[in-house]
């Protein structure tokens, strides 16, 4: 049992994929979620959407607030894992007794997963989108667009975000079934200009051999299909090019590193106690095994143990870099209060930092051009999981302005180096709050409204 257990840590580890679901609020991204795990089609009210919205808001309002992970498996023949248990129909999409598999039984079949990370398509709640997107570990994202609409500037702001992370896109044309044709046409002009302007070359998806074709490129093209989740027009094809996509992230070369748990959510479960959720970044874990959990608000770590873990809501007696998973943890009334979001487990208490220096681009936004940033500027940023506002302390230009955003030299001179979207520069922030955990070559975003810059940590410091 216990070899049984390893080797489907190493399952989830190895033949198992993320991909961020992002798009437009009416893009349709909780309904094309629920048909490709359900395998049933929507009755074009809301009955996919049903099967994996989270809260009854969400239901009603028909808008995800909330980050939600759905998995999809995949037999050894390619084809999706069923998931309907007795008491369901796969054709009657009105059924009131539709059950679907949990997801452990889901993981135990499939030869390869991929969870779906449903993400908020509304402006409201983009701060969400991005803590996802930053902290999920994501190798693809499908971008999803309403063929019946031109692409709406938070569509832009998706497409943008992805390529800020240098995720590949996937790009969907959702409810197909009934869209004009000249809806179609503008819709693809303006969606293929999206994806030339970061670099990516669009390509269609309309035969199996496609897939061939664009699974080994997808650092130069971007994938396109059009599909229906009430007509089922493309579904299959779509099907295929997710089973075919090669995992991206390697996070088997950090098996042999020391054990590094990255907190994304916390829990306080009856009869177990401190539950903590997240992605193991380096290493592995077993039950019993001493840890530290931090850092704490003076940069020290707590001294725990793991009690049990839990991977696709199965019991595992340990779990290896790559895995998404939860970690009971042994912690007293008064440890417990101290855990929060953006911490980190680890087999050995490591330095915290409270400065860092980052190579970044600042990305152009839809009518933020006059928005400037100098030494000073307080922002909230995103290190993978860590989420905390910081202030620039030291700004180096690397690109010089008049070629990079067309401003005469001087313009800057007399408040200091100044950039704007479009730049390309060295900063150096400290955070306000507390220090924290990271490394050089994590990635990092800033976020403040419109603007956003996006980089990689180059130094760190206490």
């Amino acid at each position: 049992m216990m070899q049984d257990e390893d080797s489907f840590s190493h399952k989830m580890s190895d033949h198992h994929i993320r991909i961020a679901v992002v798009g437009n609020v009416d893009a349709g991204k909780s309904t094309l979620i629920g048909s490709l795990v359900s395998g049933m089609l929507d009755d074009g009210r809301g009955s996919a959407r049903s099967r994996v919205t989270k809260h009854q808001h969400e239901i009603e309002t028909g808008r995800t607030s909330t980050i939600t992970s759905h998995l999809l498996g995949f037999d050894a023949s390619g084809k999706p894992v069923p998931t309907v248990l007795e008491g369901g129909s796969k054709t009657n999409h009105k059924s009131n007794n539709i059950r679907l598999k949990d997801m452990n039984q889901v993981a135990q079949e499939a030869e390869k997963t991929i969870s779906l990370l449903d993400l908020a398509g509304h402006e409201k709640y983009l701060k969400t989108t991005i803590q996802g997107i930053s902290a999920g570990f994501v190798d693809y994202a499908l971008v999803l667009v309403n063929s019946r609409h031109a692409p709406t500037h938070m569509t832009i702001q998706h497409f943008h975000l992805t390529h800020g992370y240098g995720i590949p896109p996937i790009v969907i044309l959702t409810k197909v079934d009934g869209c004009p044709t000249h809806e179609m046409k503008n819709t693809k002009k303006e969606v293929f200009n999206i994806v030339r302007s970061m670099q990516k070359k669009p390509f269609m998806i309309h035969k199996a051999s496609d897939i061939l074709i664009v699974k080994e490129k997808m650092h130069a093209l971007a994938p396109v299909v059009s599909v229906s989740s009430v007509s089922g027009e493309g579904l299959d094809l779509l099907c295929d090019l997710l089973h075919a996509l090669p995992k991206r992230r390697r996070h088997k070369n950090k098996i042999d590193r020391t054990f590094e748990f990255l907190v994304e959510d916390l829990f306080n479960v009856t009869g177990v106690g401190s539950v903590v959720s997240g992605f193991v970044n380096a290493g592995r874990i077993g039950l019993g095994q001493q840890v530290f959990v931090g850092p704490l608000d003076d940069g020290s770590y707590m001294t725990t143990m793991v009690k049990s873990i839990h991977l696709a809501r199965t019991h595992v007696r340990s779990v290896v870099a790559g895995n998404s998973a939860c970690l009971a943890l042994a912690l007293n009334k008064s440890q417990r209060k101290l855990l929060r979001k953006g911490m980190v487990v680890l087999e050995e208490p490591l330095t915290t930092s409270m400065t860092f220096e980052a190579e970044m681009v600042v990305v152009k936004g839809s009518g933020v051009d006059g928005t400037t940033i100098k030494e000073g500027y307080q922002t909230m940023v995103h290190i993978l999981h860590v989420k905390q506002p910081a202030r620039i302390e030291k700004i180096e230009q690397i690109e010089d302005a008049i070629n990079s955003i067309g401003y005469e030299d001087g313009s800057n001179a007399a408040e200091g180096i100044v950039i704007r979207p479009g730049d390309h520069a060295r900063i150096r922030f400290r955070f306000l709050n507390r220090s924290e955990f990271i490394r050089k070559g994590m990635k990092l975003l800033f976020r403040d409204g419109h603007v956003r810059g996006c980089g990689i940590i180059n130094d760190v410091s206490l």
